[in-house]
């Protein structure tokens, strides 16, 4: 037998040999893996299913769909009463809280972020930039009457008088008996960043073509009272 013909049957032997070690080690790792699994399970009790997670971060007012959410194995014994793994009732529903990356999805967590504006008969509803300095400090709440002042560097005309606020970023809004009420899960309020108007159609138009050009002050009249 020539040198080159036993060097090619050692490479050979070498190669099976090298390739059942892996293959042990392979074998090794899987049941090691899966010894790990039923330690977890007896661990934690239980058997697995499959709920809907999000793959990635949702933002409030997101619709679900196979872009954001995808079906994941989780313990059952772990999750929330209200984790969904219907399709039916996951996909197409809108998130009202945050969902995080990975989290499962609830049905608490879902719905509609909030119950329509109430407008007077014969008014509109207008949102327009604010902010605590422009509106008595933030002290602004939905369900009281406010006059309004356009104003620049030079110049301050009072835009509309007697005008009801209907909802406004710190988080409440006016309820069809005229007192406001909370939304969004929340009794903090955060600054003022817009507020929400019913006025004449034709302030609406005037409201909005200042509030580009100048700074809206919400000025509460004397009597008010506000807590």
């Amino acid at each position: 037998m020539t040198q080159t013909r036993k060097r090619i049957i050692l490479a050979l032997i070498c190669g099976i040999i090298a390739a059942a070690a892996m293959a042990y080690y392979a074998t090794g790792v899987r049941a090691e893996a899966t010894q790990t699994r039923q330690e977890a399970l007896a661990a934690y009790g239980g058997e697995q299913i499959e709920i809907y997670t999000a793959t990635r971060d949702i933002a409030v007012g997101e619709v679900l769909s196979n872009e954001n959410v995808s079906l994941k194995l989780w313990l059952s014994d772990l999750l929330p009463s209200d984790a969904l793994y219907e399709q039916e009732e996951t996909l197409g529903q809108i998130v009202k809280v945050p969902l995080m990356r990975n989290e499962p999805v609830v049905a608490a967590k879902l719905g509609q972020t909030a119950t329509p504006v109430n407008v007077p008969e014969g008014l509109c509803a207008v949102s327009v930039p604010s902010e605590d300095v422009l509106a008595v400090g933030g002290a602004i709440q939905a369900g009281t009457f406010v006059t309004i002042y356009a104003a620049d560097t030079s110049t301050v005309e009072l835009i509309a008088e007697e005008v009801l606020v209907l909802e406004t970023s710190s988080g409440a809004r006016a309820t069809s008996e005229g007192t406001s009420e909370l939304f969004g899960g929340s009794d903090s309020r955060p600054k003022l960043s817009w507020v929400t108007l019913a006025v004449e159609p034709d302030t609406a138009q005037e409201l909005i073509a200042a509030s580009r050009s100048q700074e809206l002050h919400l000025v509460l009249p004397g009597g008010e009272i506000h807590e």
